[in-house]
């Protein structure tokens, strides 16, 4: 633990202010003003066993303790700005409008400063390495200030009530992006809402003693998203470290994500339609909901190997949510001294990758821990964002496959699947892969969808009780149906190639297959092997290469 050690400092400063200004009557000026302040520093500390050392630092410095400082500001502004006036004293009577118009201005600053330390003395701690890292070897220093993130928007607003029976919203944003080069800079927005009060119609006169309200609404509206990383428009240079370039250590290169100066907004379209109710006097209220949104010209870091770099971020491809939500809030009891009240919802969810524009299907790797699984996630049209991939377990390879231990090698059996092109060498024990081709032979064309993180659904309810001056809640939130693997179990039954990864229950000894005798020589006999490993359940590693779904 001291060998992993780390010291994190966070310290925000949030300070936001406004004026308001009633020009005339039912004239009102507003203006906001709000800064924020982020700093983050980081001291991660590298003792003697930690996989760092071995495998970073330059001959001189290998096995060596290291340290990394990170430091990184972030400073943001906004400013907005809004006229609203309200006709009311202009039309009156069962009519009512207000109009409100505004602009915004947004300002975000990134720094950041990463000095990385080697070859520091054998005794040290973090302690020590932060106070004394002169005493390594500094192994590079990195200081980037991002391109400025400027948005600058325009937008408006128009709400309308006839009788407060029909109700009318409809608003418009313009927004102005500096990630996005001239002609795709700027996204237009507009949105519009209509909601009917049922309750207030003649022909609900019958029912008003028990349902108080009912507002039947729809909406239909755009919305922009420009969440990717400021400067894709030209290709950056950053600085690196080497120590394999003679009579060099340090050099200038592109970076990993290659420019793309057509970029432009994403776009999400959503589609509404809701209930609101209000029965018993108010003692029980909620909504039922239903949409199907659409977002297209999706902002994707689009793997490009061969090219040079690993990505580029590019607008490609359509997905669609749809889905229903409902809620409610009961007021089970409400007496003067004592009450019980619950307020739960419930939702579902349905993810569909409508479009990827030039591709059908592509993979991506999650870089969970120290992994070497590689691509584990799978992208590809008609499926769900969040679909895992990789290979079933089919168990392991018992004596029974083998014909024999021959010149050195197992001899696997005529008919019996061969996993060698994914899992290595096979013996007794080795893990055994599922053949989707029926080839007789596991590879990468054996990797099936084998989980998917997305809920059949989610929710939560909430209990709130009061009684004589006090008052308890208690909160329960869900989500069913995710079909995922367990990382952990993955990372830490993985005995081959690492030092303390054997680390679970389920592999200790007399549980998982060893090819050891008690005097640490491996055994290629048959019928030994058999006797060894009678009662165990496990193969002597679960994954070293790549990824499997364990007890699907």
């Amino acid at each position: 633990m001291a060998d992993n050690d780390r010291f994190q400092t966070r310290r925000r400063y949030n300070m936001n202010a406004s004026a308001n200004w009633e020009v005339i009557d039912n004239l009102n000026l507003k203006t906001e003003v709000g800064l924020d302040d982020y700093k983050y520093d980081d001291e991660r500390f590298y003792g003697l066993t930690t996989y760092y050392v071995k495998d970073r630092p330059s001959a001189d410095n290998s096995g060596m303790p290291a340290i990394i400082f990170t430091k990184r500001n972030r400073d943001s502004f906004r400013n907005t700005n809004t006229l609203n006036y309200d006709f009311g004293n202009l039309i009156g009577g069962t009519h009512s409008l207000d109009v409100l118009v505004g602009q915004e201005y947004f300002l975000r600053k990134n720094e950041s400063h990463t000095t990385t330390v080697h070859g520091l003395p054998e005794s040290f701690t973090l302690a020590e390495a932060s106070a004394l890292s002169a005493q390594g070897s500094a192994h590079s220093i990195e200081n980037y200030y991002s391109p400025d993130d400027v948005l600058l928007s325009y937008f408006g607003r128009a709400n309308y009530s006839f009788d407060d029976k029909y109700l009318l919203s409809a608003t418009f944003r313009a927004d102005g992006s500096s990630k996005f080069a001239d002609g795709n800079k700027w996204g237009y927005f507009p949105s519009a809402a209509f909601a009917w009060r049922v309750t207030s119609e003649p022909f609900m006169e019958g029912v008003r003693g028990w349902l108080n309200d009912m507002k039947l609404r729809f909406s239909y509206g755009t919305a922009g998203n420009n969440n990717i990383p400021s400067g894709q428009l030209i290709q950056t240079l950053e600085v690196k470290t080497t120590n394999y370039v003679n009579g060099f250590d340090s050099y200038w290169a592109g970076s990993k994500t290659m420019a793309n100066p057509d970029l432009k907004w994403e776009t999400t379209v959503t589609r509404n339609l809701g209930l609101d109710y209000n029965i018993l006097g108010g003692r029980i209220n909620g909504s039922l909901e239903a949409y199907i949104n659409n977002t297209k010209d999706l902002l994707i870091q689009f793997p490009t190997p061969g090219t040079g770099y690993d990505n580029q971020y590019r607008n490609m491809g359509e997905t669609q949510n749809k889905g229903f939500e409902m809620s409610l809030n009961w007021v089970i009891l409400d007496k003067r001294d004592f009450g019980l009240s619950f307020s739960g919802n419930i939702g579902f969810n349905q993810n569909e990758i409508i479009s990827l524009g030039l591709m059908d299907t592509f993979t991506q790797d999650s870089g969970w821990a120290s992994t070497e699984v590689g691509a584990d996630f799978i992208v590809e049209e008609g499926g769900s964002v969040g679909e895992m991939y990789g290979y079933r377990n089919a168990g392991r390879y018992s004596v029974d496959d083998f014909d024999g231990y021959v010149d050195g090698a197992w001899i696997l059996k005529e008919g019996v699947v061969d996993s060698s092109p994914v899992v290595g060498s096979l013996r007794p024990g080795t893990m055994k892969l599922y053949d989707e081709t029926n080839d007789d032979l596991v590879d990468v064309d054996d990797r099936v969808i084998i989980g998917d993180a997305n809920p059949l659904h989610t929710g939560g309810f909430t209990l709130n009780a009061r009684a004589y001056g006090f008052d308890m809640s208690a909160a329960f939130n869900w989500s069913y149906g995710n079909d995922v693997y367990n990382a952990n179990k993955v990372e830490y039954t993985s005995t081959s190639k690492y030092h303390s990864r054997n680390m679970l229950t389920i592999m200790e000894d007399g549980k998982r297959w060893t090819n050891l005798r008690e005097d640490g020589t491996i055994s290629n006999d048959p019928q030994e092997l058999s006797e060894m490993n009678a009662n165990t359940t496990m193969c002597p590693h679960i994954c070293s290469v790549s990824f499997f779904l364990i007890g699907q």
